[in-house]
């Protein structure tokens, strides 16, 4: 079992990669695509962000003594089974891996507006996602 603050410390730096993300956004697309740095950066800080939120899927899993995940989609999906994630968050996480594995293993089929359009468009769902499980172990955590 993970103790309580280094389960607090993977929350705390998935709050931290969506601020450096928000904060790294450029104007408009123009200029995103005009600074390599900035793109790389982007994919990059993306990348750890959704390995975070998948690690601190599995770190609950473990602790709350949950089924094995069968693989990382899987890993939201049993959060969902149980009431820890709501539907949509479930939707949204699945479609951040398949995101997450198209930057890993089939980089050549990521283009600079799919990036942009994530880190424009989806960083709520980091945060929404942070917020359940913070809620689920603050209620839960409150109910030993």
């Amino acid at each position: 079992m993970m103790p309580n603050d280094s389960f607090a410390a993977r929350l705390d730096l998935l709050d931290q990669y969506v601020r450096d993300l928000r904060d790294a956004q450029p104007p408009n697309f123009a200029a995103y695509e005009r600074d390599k740095m900035l793109r790389r950066y982007t994919e990059r800080m993306l990348h750890m962000a959704i390995d975070a939120c998948i690690q601190i899927g599995i770190d609950l899993l473990i602790q709350e003594g949950l089924r094995r995940p069968e693989n990382y989609h899987d890993v939201f999906i049993v959060l969902g089974e149980r009431g820890i994630l709501p539907h949509d968050a479930v939707d949204c996480m699945t479609a951040l891996v398949e995101f997450r594995n198209l930057l890993v293993y089939e980089h050549s089929t990521v283009d600079d507006a799919m990036v942009y359009g994530f880190a424009k468009k989806r960083l709520a769902d980091f945060t929404d996602f942070a917020n359940a499980v913070r809620e689920y172990r603050r209620t839960h955590l409150a109910a030993l």
